[in-house]
């Protein structure tokens, strides 16, 4: 075999590794850095994330590789499901659409903003990147889908 003939396998098999490479990780699934809550697994955020929209206004649905959660856009909008209570039982809270949302100010910062059903088990956490405008709307959609889970208590402060 001459030195064209070895040159050009090495070149075909390295265009074959690289494409292999390329296709795994077009078909791989993306975390988008999202966590599974505690919880997480549960049947009531299996529930609530079979139930969340494929789109949530221009973003469409990307899940992640997490249980519990799903992503729209590129991370633009996160929703978490399970044991999530790091927010103060004194937090004032919101009900948009019969649900009671509580700001958890340690997770929003630099435009982006999280929100934690209150009294709901499971809980939903929803976080939302400064790419989106209208963040009411969004809690708003999300509101119709946390409905769904147990309501065990009612916030007591309202903001």
């Amino acid at each position: 075999m001459g030195t064209t003939s070895v040159r050009q396998l090495l070149q075909a098999g390295a265009i074959t590794v690289c494409a292999a490479a390329l296709a795994a990780c077009g078909t791989s699934s993306r975390s988008y850095n999202v966590s599974a809550a505690p919880g997480g697994d549960s049947a009531g955020c299996s529930g609530l994330v079979s139930s969340a929209p494929q789109k949530l206004g221009a973003h469409k649905r990307n899940d992640s590789d997490q249980k519990g959660t799903a992503v729209w856009g590129d991370g633009d909008v996160i929703l978490r499901c399970g044991n999530i209570s790091d927010v103060p039982e004194s937090a004032a809270c919101t009900s948009v659409k019969g649900v009671d949302w509580v700001v958890n100010a340690k997770k929003t910062h630099d435009g982006t903003k999280t929100v934690l059903s209150y009294g709901r088990s499971p809980a939903a956490e929803v976080t939302m990147s400064e790419r989106i405008r209208d963040k009411d709307a969004v809690i708003g959609e999300m509101s119709g889908i946390v409905s769904g889970l147990a309501k065990q208590k009612a916030c007591a402060k309202r903001g």
